[in-house]
């Protein structure tokens, strides 16, 4: 055999090893992240029943105030600070 012969069947067989090598090395990454991802979506549910379970008394709160502030602007319209003489 000629040497460029066997540095290109080397050159061949280094780059298919190196090719194969990424290959397992990125199905094991996706695999880590399925797992992963399996493990923050109970997570996420959390936060989100969490989130909406606090959004709830903070609306009514505000909906509270909001009333009590229409309260007293009726109140103060029948009963005007200003006494005109």
């Amino acid at each position: 055999m000629d040497p460029t012969q066997v540095i290109i069947t080397i050159s061949i067989i280094l780059v298919t090893l190196t090719i194969i090598f990424c290959a397992v090395y990125f199905i094991k990454l996706l695999s880590d992240l399925r797992l992963l991802l399996a493990k923050i979506n109970p997570i996420v549910s959390d936060a989100g029943l969490i989130s909406s379970s606090i959004a709830k008394p903070v609306s009514s709160i505000s909906e509270f105030i909001m009333g009590f502030k229409n309260g007293f602007t009726v109140f103060n319209n029948l009963f005007p600070k200003d006494k005109e003489k």
